[in-house]
C-alpha cells in the first residue's frame, strides 16, 4: 500500500516546528487526533498558557491535555520541549478545596498508622469505599528506604503519629480542620499545628516559594519531582508532578524551575515533596470499585515501575 508524506506545522511561542508524517491512504482520522492532541491552533489549555506567559521554560507545546476528575479537581498534562531543548511531561493536579464535597488526606500502607512501604495505589485502595471515594493521589515525604519510617512529620485522621524531623531544612504541608491548606517549615510546625488544628499533615522537603517569592537553592540537580504548592487563601493546592531521567520523553527539573511553574500556576507558598523514583501521580479511571479503577498517569523512572513508598496525600469526595 502507498504512502503519502504529510507536512504538519505545531505553532510555538517563538518558532514553527515541522513534523512529516508517513501516512497510509484513509488515515485521516489518525492525522486528524494527532493534529488536535498537539493544539496545532494554539488552543492551549488555561495552565499552558499561564506557564507560557509567566516562565521562559517552554520553546513549543506538543501535547496539552486537560480533563474533570471530579467536582473540584482537574488534571492537566503537558508534553513540551523546554528552551534548554529538553523534552518534558509535566502533570498538574489542582484541587479547590471550597468544593463541599472534596477532603484531602494522608496515606500510609494498608490504610494504617503503621510505618512501611507500598505503592500509592495500593495505599488508596486501602482508604477507598463508599462515601469515601479516592479520586486522586500523588507520593509524600522521602523515608527511609529499608524501614519506611518517613523523615519528617505526619499527622493522619488527627492522630500525631511522628512529630519530629531528621534535618533542619525541611517543611509540611497539611489540611486544617475547616479545610484550609496550609505550608510551612519545620520551626513553625509545633505552633501551627497547636493553634490551627490540623488533622492531616505531612512532611517534605525545602521550600520553594515564599509568599509569592522564589526562594534560592543549593540542590541544581535535575531529576523527576513531586511538589505542592497552595493559593494565598488556602483553598487551592497545587500539585506539580514532573518525570524525568528518561530521555527522549522526559528529563526532569531543578528545584528553581519548579517554583518558577508553581508560581505561574498560581501558588503562593510551595514545598518540594519525595521525587526521583518515588514520583507518582494516579487519578481514578471511574466511580466504580474495580481492580483496575486507578490509573498512573506519570511514568515513574524505576525500571520496574511504581514504587513502594512511605506515605502520600489522597483527594476524597463523600460522595
Amino acid at each position: 500500500m502507498k504512502t503519502k508524506s504529510v507536512v504538519c506545522i505545531f505553532s510555538s511561542r517563538s518558532c514553527p516546528l515541522i513534523r512529516i508524517y508517513k501516512m497510509k491512504p484513509g488515515s485521516i482520522c489518525l492525522f486528524v487526533f494527532i493534529l488536535a492532541s498537539c493544539f496545532s491552533f494554539g488552543a492551549y489549555s488555561q495552565k499552558s498558557k499561564m506557564l507560557i506567559e509567566s516562565t521562559d521554560l517552554i520553546k513549543a507545546i506538543y501535547s496539552d491535555v486537560n480533563y474533570t476528575i471530579t467536582d473540584g479537581v482537574k488534571s492537566t498534562e503537558i508534553a513540551y520541549e523546554a528552551t534548554n531543548g529538553k523534552a518534558m511531561k509535566i502533570f498538574i493536579l489542582e484541587v479547590d478545596l471550597k468544593e463541599p464535597s472534596i477532603s484531602m488526606k494522608v496515606s500510609m500502607p494498608d490504610g494504617g498508622n503503621s510505618y512501611g512501604m507500598q505503592q500509592m495505589t495500593r495505599q488508596a485502595a486501602s482508604m477507598d469505599s463508599m462515601g469515601h471515594r479516592v479520586w486522586a493521589g500523588v507520593n509524600a515525604d522521602f523515608y527511609n528506604m529499608k524501614t519506611g519510617v518517613p523523615r519528617g512529620v505526619i499527622h493522619r485522621n488527627g492522630k500525631a503519629i511522628k512529630t519530629d524531623y531528621d534535618d533542619r531544612n525541611r517543611g509540611f504541608f497539611g489540611i486544617t480542620k475547616d479545610k484550609k491548606a496550609l505550608v510551612g517549615i519545620n520551626e513553625e510546625y509545633l505552633v501551627k499545628s497547636a493553634n490551627l488544628q490540623m488533622p492531616e499533615i505531612v512532611g517534605g522537603g525545602v521550600m520553594l516559594l515564599k509568599n509569592g517569592i522564589v526562594l534560592p537553592q543549593t540542590d541544581k540537580s535535575v531529576d523527576p519531582r513531586t511538589c505542592v504548592g497552595i493559593s494565598a487563601d488556602s483553598t487551592d493546592v497545587f500539585f506539580l508532578m514532573v518525570d524525568g531521567r528518561d530521555v527522549p520523553y522526559s528529563n526532569g527539573m531543578t528545584l528553581i524551575e519548579l517554583a518558577v511553574c508553581l508560581k505561574a500556576l498560581g501558588a503562593d507558598t510551595a514545598i518540594n515533596l519525595d521525587g526521583g523514583g518515588s514520583t507518582t501521580y494516579f487519578v481514578r479511571r471511574f466511580p466504580a470499585f474495580r481492580e483496575n479503577r486507578f490509573d498512573i498517569r506519570n511514568r515513574p523512572s524505576d525500571p520496574t515501575g511504581e514504587r513502594t513508598v512511605a506515605n502520600g496525600i489522597v483527594v476524597i469526595s463523600d460522595l
